[in-house]
């Protein structure tokens, strides 16, 4: 099961990956501000994607198989992102809510 968009970071300071998680992936650029980050100094963006139930780190496309495969998201997203879409078969955090 998704639990919360995330943004894994590359921290230069101590030369470690992060990951950072909130309901939508906006919260998580608030909390690098909040932790005192200015844009783009610091830190560079290694990917969006979102926090499973085991606290793992899946990208967009592997958030979308695993939401669809345990039934998260509704039938219509289902068909948008199968068919119609610009995003593709990937997750967006408003997908979960």
């Amino acid at each position: 099961m998704i639990l919360a968009a995330a943004i894994k970071y590359h921290i230069d300071k101590t030369d470690s990956d992060v990951v950072l998680c909130g309901a939508r992936h906006g919260d998580v650029f608030v909390q690098l501000e909040q932790l005192g980050f200015e844009p783009r100094k610091g830190y560079q963006e290694i990917e969006q994607g979102f926090i499973d139930h085991k606290n793992n780190f899946l990208t967009r496309e592997e958030a979308y198989e695993h939401a669809k495969m345990c039934g998260q998201i509704c039938e219509k997203i289902i068909d948008e992102r199968e068919n119609k879409s610009m995003f593709g078969k990937q997750m967006i955090s408003e997908d979960l809510w």
